[in-house]
């Protein structure tokens, strides 16, 4: 990985374990999480927070710079994490 994707990808876990060890916080204070976490000029950061059809928890991590990216979509209920899809252009080298 290069500078930029290894900034992306820490960055990245900085978010997750923010919104993991404040996950009940993130169920009920749902606006200061998707605001929280805003890019600049150079960066595209989006956290975002939906529910299901079964009322559990979407929760959406996006960090983007230079045209790598990488994406996790949480889904969670007021007690943990039930499943985890993370998604990236990021190289493995």
């Amino acid at each position: 990985m290069n500078k930029t994707e290894i900034a992306i990808f820490n960055k990245y876990l900085e978010i997750k374990q923010d919104l993991i060890n404040n996950l009940k916080e993130v169920w009920n204070r749902q606006h200061y999480y998707t605001h929280k976490y805003r890019g600049n000029e150079y960066t595209n950061i989006n956290v975002g927070v939906n529910e299901t059809s079964e009322g559990n928890k979407i929760l959406l991590i996006f960090v983007q710079n230079n045209k790598k990216w990488i994406r996790d979509e949480l889904i969670f209920n007021s007690k943990e994490i039930i499943k985890s899809d993370i998604r990236s252009n990021l190289s493995d080298e």
